[in-house]
């Protein structure tokens, strides 16, 4: 559907000589950002409305979406599968906040936090197959990817002492984007390892893969 409306957009411009068509793939993919964008945004949205927590919905959606872009993680491979992991995630992560006792999340609230942690440090930024990051990006997004966790960490420390029930809603959310990360970071290791391990073993490969 998102990648239909662009290319209509896309034809639409071309038609009018408002673009040209030279330019049309890095237009169709900018429309196709843009309206993933907006489709992500109407789910938080109504996800907030329906769970009676339309703030915290806002608040999971600017948390979750800054950090995604700067850390990366799991991309599916179409729009409405990448939607629907979305809806997942943002309900998932509003039932813990609407409905889990706040007083009975303590246990959870730094076992969230130090897996979260963990995680991003090790593997985070994770890059897009269609947006590569350069080697200078990479540790500038590690470095700020850490800041991000460590100041959302702490402020999630500082609202637990006087029982905010936001703590929630911060300690799942960076669960949730450390699970994304995860599951790219891991299979990314994997591979290199396995592709370090046959330059070794066939005799050409003078170093190890940075990444392992």
């Amino acid at each position: 559907m998102i990648s239909f409306l662009s290319r209509s957009v896309v034809r639409s411009l071309i038609k009018n000589d408002a673009i040209e068509m030279e330019k049309a793939e890095v237009y169709q993919y900018g429309f196709e950002i843009l309206f993933s964008s907006i489709a992500t945004f109407l789910i938080a949205a109504l996800s907030g409305v329906l769970l009676h927590c339309f703030t915290a919905a806002m608040l999971f959606f600017v948390i979750f979406a800054t950090f995604r872009q700067i850390c990366g993680g799991y991309h599916a491979n179409h729009y409405w599968s990448c939607n629907l992991l979305f809806l997942l995630v943002i309900n998932a992560v509003l039932v813990v906040y609407r409905f889990f006792p706040t007083d009975s999340f303590k246990t959870m609230h730094y076992i969230f936090l130090a897996v979260s942690l963990l995680i991003i440090c090790a593997y985070a930024p994770i890059g897009n197959k269609n947006k590569p990051l350069s080697a200078e990006q990479v540790l500038l997004f590690r470095k700020i990817s850490r800041i991000i966790a460590i100041l959302l960490t702490m402020i999630s420390c500082l609202i637990d002492i006087f029982h905010n029930p936001y703590v929630k809603l911060i300690d799942s959310t960076l669960l949730a984007i450390s699970i994304s990360i995860l599951v790219v970071g891991s299979e990314e290791r994997r591979e290199c390892s396995e592709k370090c391990k046959e330059k070794h073993s066939e005799g050409y490969c003078e170093s190890r893969c940075e990444k392992c």
